[in-house]
């Protein structure tokens, strides 16, 4: 690369680098300003909570909210009244004025949440000044005649919380059949006194058990106190609110349970989840995540463009049985079974109790567990199959390249040995000096030579022809004893030059084959060949006999033998009872390959039984008569190395 290219490629990499640089430049601000209009475009929501985020039921409307914040692209804001602490004139106008002049000084809320009954009070009264034309949607309001009253308010709907008192008592009485009075706890809050004068009002109520309240609208802390320690016997707390006394006195709710608890022995049920598991037996809870989910399905339907006045107030209140273990034991209220329905928390793990639905659920699951267990069980094993499969064609691919290999070492070797002394006796003859009685010598081995190249073709020919199917096959009704008048005095001769002796065993009742004439004689001379090259003393027989409708051959020696372990693979293309034998005894390998295609392709099976050192039978059958050929090409290779 010469210096002016260096150049000229250092000027164009300057140049994109700084394209880049200016085409980010020009992109940031509209980044930034899609940003910016998405955040613009982004509706905004205000929360306004009766307590403060301290207020053991916030925990639980916190995670509604988180969860649908999570869920939608909404910005929510929250103001906290804090009216369990604070309720005075005073405080109620300030928070008015710090409200109204955050709402002045931010852009415009699209919908108004509202928790618990004295958020809904200070909203609705100034409806017309701060929230005029607005959505609200509320949860958490005891005072069920106002909240059904909003049914006729075309800006506001929302979720009521109704109580469970009947079904808290029904609960007390089951757990406790002995039980006679319930003392009713409540406190100087509004929440307080609707629940209770909601109670009260109750139908039916005092059937179940006696009712006395501890009211501390007329008490204070302190007379509270002293009323709990006179309470014994089975007697039980239902605990309404306690957080403001007639003094206007204020405790947190842990506060009160504490007091409670420090002064009395007595059951505790609670018409809210806060608070269970630490002292309190339970009841059929009000569960604030739930009401404040259901209130949040109604405000994004409101916003994604729902009419408001579509949505009625919901009546009813998602509440649900929750009880403590340890209270339960320790009160000594254990039921003797825990229906499907019940919540039972802090159970130990040796006393879990499965629901059917829970059972269900269990079964369900470890059905699926054991579907993908005999699943992956089941692929595990394809896999280990199909790996062995491929081993085992590995290994076959590696088997068919090593006789690939062998057999081209071994063509070569037979065609260049007889080509080699064609040529070689070829030029001998050329020679002048050469004498009539040398001459002839040389002819008779360029003869032989020839003689065995050409087998070595007929041979590679003859097993292309049978395995592509283009073999020509003339069945028809052969003369067993005349066929073999022909081949056994030739086969004879090149026995006795082994100094062996071959015998033919003819049948006297067998004297004729359903089979090709000419494949007859090449499977019965290659069965020969193969038994006089293979044995060195003894005898070799050859014999035929009649097996129900087969006429079945054989041809028998007294040579090398088979091991056991190749007797399997003899028949293949290309093998030999050894790798060695190819040079020792010569050939392609083809012989017994081409014998069990001929014999095949006529409807006959051929196997082999063999001792090594000690010699090897062939056999094989053909149609004792005429018969349909195709039902018969189906022969295997059977063999006994015993």
């Amino acid at each position: 690369m010469t210096c002016k290219t260096l150049i000229i490629k250092k000027y164009k990499d300057s140049y994109f680098f700084y394209c880049c640089i200016l085409l980010l430049i020009l992109l940031f601000p509209f980044q930034a300003n899609s940003q910016k209009l998405k955040e613009i475009n982004r509706k905004r929501i205000c929360l306004i909570h009766s307590y403060n985020c301290n207020f053991p039921t916030y925990t639980h409307v916190s995670k509604a909210i988180n969860e649908f914040i999570d869920s939608t692209d909404y910005q929510i804001d929250v103001e906290f009244m804090n009216s369990k602490e604070f309720v005075d004139d005073v405080y109620i106008e300030r928070f008015h004025d710090f409200l109204s002049y955050k709402l002045s000084k931010r852009k415009a809320y699209d919908l108004f949440l509202v928790a618990d009954d004295y958020a809904l009070e200070y909203v609705l009264k100034y409806e017309e000044s701060l929230f005029k034309n607005k959505p609200i949607v509320f949860w958490g309001v005891n005072n069920i005649d106002l909240a059904i009253e909003q049914n006729s308010n075309p800006y506001c709907t929302g979720v009521v919380e109704d109580v469970s008192v009947k079904e808290t008592l029904n609960l007390a009485k089951t757990l406790n059949p002995k039980l006679e009075e319930i003392f009713v706890i409540s406190d100087n809050t509004i929440t307080g006194k609707n629940d209770l004068k909601r109670m009260l009002k109750l139908k039916d109520l005092t059937t179940l058990v006696n009712i006395h309240t501890l009211n501390l609208s007329e008490l204070s802390f302190s007379e509270f106190e002293n009323n709990l320690q006179q309470l014994k016997g089975e007697k039980a707390l239902l605990l309404l609110s306690l957080y403001r006394d007639k003094d206007f006195k204020y405790k947190p709710f842990y506060d009160g349970l504490n007091l409670i608890k420090k002064n009395s022995d007595l059951a505790i049920y609670h018409l809210w989840k806060h608070g269970v598991g630490e002292g309190i037996v339970g009841g059929n809870l009000i569960h604030h995540y739930r009401q404040t989910q259901e209130a949040l399905k109604m405000a994004d339907q409101i916003l994604k463009g729902a009419d408001i006045k579509d949505m009625p107030v919901l009546e009813e209140s998602p509440n649900q049985c929750y009880l403590d273990y340890n209270e339960l034991k320790r009160l000594n209220l254990m039921p003797a079974i825990f229906p499907n329905d019940w919540t039972i928390i802090n159970r130990p793990s040796s006393s879990i109790h499965l629901s059917k639905r829970s059972l269900y659920l269990f079964l369900s699951i470890s059905m699926c567990v054991c579907g993908l267990l005999f699943f992956f069980i089941y692929y595990a094993k394809k896999q280990n199959c199909l790996k062995k499969e491929l081993i085992k064609a590995q290994r076959n691919a590696n088997r068919v390249d090593e006789l690939k290999n062998a057999f081209l070492s071994n063509i070569s070797h037979e065609i260049r040995t007889p080509l080699n002394g064609i040529l070689g006796f070829s030029e001998f003859l050329s020679l002048p000096d050469v004498n009539d009685d040398d001459r002839i010598k040389y002819f008779e081995i360029i003869t032989e030579n020839s003689h065995q190249l050409l087998n070595v073709v007929n041979e590679i020919v003859e097993i292309a022809k049978v395995q592509s199917g283009h073999s020509e096959i003339k069945m028809e009704m052969v003369d067993i004893y005349s066929l073999l008048s022909e081949i056994v005095p030739e086969y004879r001769l090149k026995s006795e030059q082994k100094n062996l002796k071959l015998m033919l065993m003819n049948s006297k009742v067998v004297k004729s084959v359903y089979a090709d004439r000419q494949y007859l004689s090449k499977i019965i001379r290659k069965l020969l060949d193969n038994a006089i090259k293979f044995t060195h003393d003894g005898c070799i027989e050859i014999g035929y006999y009649k097996r129900m409708d087969f006429i079945e051959f054989y041809v028998k020696d007294t040579g090398i033998g088979i091991s056991n372990d190749l007797v399997h693979i003899i028949f293949e293309n290309f093998r030999q009872v050894q790798e060695s034998d190819i040079r020792q005894y010569g050939g392609l390998g083809l012989g017994l390959s081409i014998t069990k295609a001929f014999v095949k392709s006529m409807g006959g099976k051929i196997w082999v039984e063999s001792k090594e050192n000690k010699g090897s039978c062939f056999y094989f059958t053909l149609p004792y008569k005429e018969q349909d050929l195709a039902s018969l090409i189906s022969a295997e290779v059977y063999f006994s190395g015993n």
